[in-house]
């Protein structure tokens, strides 16, 4: 049941963790209304190179969001220059200093915020003043070869995120969603953004047009 009392609005989508152009003229066809495209985090299975990832956004015309994990600002920049998508995604351990450099030149800046409830919120709070245009809530693991920084399936902290979408922050819900759970979530948190990557895949960077269909319906049926 929502634990909210204003009215549920349908939020965006984001098909993440897109690899192939196959993928995203998926995305595109279903109505998703973001693509996110991970570029050169060499850990994740669905990484690609930056010559992929302009081949990708190239056939879509929604927006793409470049998911990056720990770059430096300059090698921030000249990704956006590259590829212009419409933000970038910091999705490690960046700084409030970096987003605020990165806001500086002009660029939207989404940050993955993750951990215990007490650290998501705190750190929620330092990278909304330093600019940042949205705050993706995610689920991260530390397992023996290294911090899975997204993409577990594993759910995030949906409590952190309502507080957070309550204090007015533009929210961006990540971690385990899927066609079977969007619904409740979207109840729950009511966020403005819904964004999924293991809940639709076949296998491990490949989606499956069935759940990728059948999640779009479910979060635009609210």
């Amino acid at each position: 049941m929502p634990t909210t009392s204003s009215p549920i609005h349908a939020p965006q989508i984001k098909i993440c963790g897109t690899t192939s152009i196959q993928d995203a003229q998926l995305a595109e066809e279903a109505g998703a209304d973001f693509l996110g495209i991970i570029i050169e985090h060499a850990p994740s299975p669905r990484n690609v190179s930056r010559e992929q990832a302009r081949l990708i956004a190239a056939s879509i015309s929604i927006p793409v969001v470049a998911v990056t994990v720990n770059k430096s600002s300059e090698g921030l920049l000249r990704l956006h220059d590259e590829l212009h998508p419409h933000a970038i995604q910091l999705h490690g351990d960046e700084t409030p200093q970096l987003v605020r450099e990165l806001v500086r030149h002009g660029l939207r800046v989404w940050v993955a915020v993750s951990g215990e409830r007490a650290a998501v919120l705190s750190r929620a709070q330092e990278m909304r003043e330093a600019g940042a245009e949205t705050l993706v809530i995610d689920a991260r693991l530390t397992t023996a070869q290294g911090v899975i920084y997204g993409g577990s399936g594993h759910l995030s902290d949906w409590e952190a995120a309502r507080l957070l979408v309550e204090a007015g922050a533009r929210i961006n819900l990540a971690g385990g969603l899927s066609p079977d759970n969007v619904r409740e979530a979207i109840a729950t948190v009511q966020p403005h953004i819904v964004d999924v990557a293991s809940g639709i895949e076949a296998a491990k960077g490949v989606k499956n047009r069935d759940k990728v269909l059948s999640f779009v319906r479910a979060a635009q049926k609210v």
